[in-house]
């Protein structure tokens, strides 16, 4: 891997490794800006690049009257990408999936992508409740990238099985690919489905479907929310895909024994620092730092700094993410869609004090 210095806004100024495929190709570089690795795919002449490391995975503010609350939304979205982390905006967990309506859905991604502009890896959510909503929504977004002459790396997220049953999932992302060329990272949550409550067989992505899709190059990547037995038999289906990311959709799991790929992480929106610095050190086995007992110990201390927050979050993790960020100033409202989880004043009340000692 050739080493590559960014220039003064983070982007790279030198040529990265290319390798030419059949229909894409892939291209590997190092940003040493963020000491994030992107594997990049080109396609239609745009370079996207996909991020490892810290993603955070961006809650959806709404105000009082459960409308966008776009001002929130770029406080929010300047917050986490103070460093050029990467961000995930409109997913099936944190993003409340398609409880908060159609409207502020592609409401919710325009404004994204002009807070944006290009400026970070930016991962958008197309998920819907029927496969022809995802193809809406799929289609809303390449009309945005046209109307904004958007340039920026761009990727596609989708929790399949909220609308789709694994059976004949395959053929489904071939007709997808008609209408984009984006690269397009799965969710596999389990929990998420089953809380659903819908009259599915499997709430896994079937070992056998994940790789009949790993045929489809388009398929660029996997956040995975369940056992990690399953995981390795992803991972085993997966080794004749050298560019194919995992990740993990568990923080908890990241924690204890993180994935190479990265995390995906909704707490990142209010510990923001904490989870870049503990994601860097777990991903850059090099560090130096490593040597020094005292950086071990601080880097301990804010893993279990994390670990509690993440057990505080246990009844309403996205009610409570948004009592937090209102706390903090950064949305006015801690609203949240019909039918979400809501949070009690006591709940709330433990989340803040943590963060409010924190600070001390």
């Amino acid at each position: 891997m050739r080493q590559l210095q960014p220039d003064e806004s983070g982007l790279m100024n030198q040529a990265p490794t290319i390798l030419k495929f059949s229909c894409f190709t892939i291209i590997y570089c190092e940003n040493h800006f963020d000491k994030n690795v992107y594997v990049g795919y080109t396609q239609n002449m745009m370079t996207h690049f996909l991020p490892h490391g810290l993603i955070t995975e961006v809650i959806t503010p709404l105000n009082d009257k459960e409308e966008l609350d776009r001002e929130g939304l770029a406080k929010l979205l300047g917050t986490v990408t103070r460093e050029n982390g990467p961000v995930l905006v409109n997913s099936s967990y944190a993003g409340e999936g398609t409880l908060p309506g159609a409207g502020i859905r592609k409401a919710l991604i325009r404004e994204s992508m002009e807070i944006i502009d290009g400026k970070v890896v930016l991962i958008l959510g197309f998920t819907g409740d029927t496969a022809e909503e995802a193809l809406e929504n799929v289609k809303y977004i390449e009309d945005s990238i046209g109307k904004l002459n958007y340039k920026g790396n761009l990727f596609l997220f989708d929790c399949p099985l909220w609308y789709h049953s694994n059976r004949g999932l395959p053929d489904y992302y071939e007709k997808l690919s008609k209408f984009t060329s984006l690269p397009i990272i799965l969710s596999n949550n389990p929990e998420l489905i089953l809380n659903l409550r819908k009259h599915l067989k499997r709430h896994n992505l079937r070992t056998s479907v994940f790789k009949k899709l790993l045929h489809n190059e388009q398929i660029a990547g996997l956040s995975h929310s369940g056992d990690s037995r399953r995981l390795l038999n992803y991972m085993m289906g997966a080794r004749h895909r050298s560019d194919f990311v995992f990740y993990d959709g568990s923080e908890l799991n990241f924690l204890n024994n993180p994935s190479s790929g990265g995390v995906i992480s909704i707490s990142s929106n209010v510990l923001h620092k904490y989870w870049k610095e503990v994601v860097n050190s777990s991903l850059h086995t090099d560090d130096s730092r490593k040597e020094d007992v005292n950086y071990c110990k601080h880097l301990w201390d804010m893993r279990e700094k994390l670990k509690e927050f993440h057990s505080l979050l246990g009844p309403a993790p996205v009610a409570l993410i948004k009592a937090a960020l209102k706390h903090a100033g950064i949305i006015s409202s801690d609203a949240v869609a019909k039918n979400t989880g809501g949070a009690s004043k006591e709940d709330k009340r433990k989340v803040c004090t943590f963060l409010d000692l924190g600070e001390r």
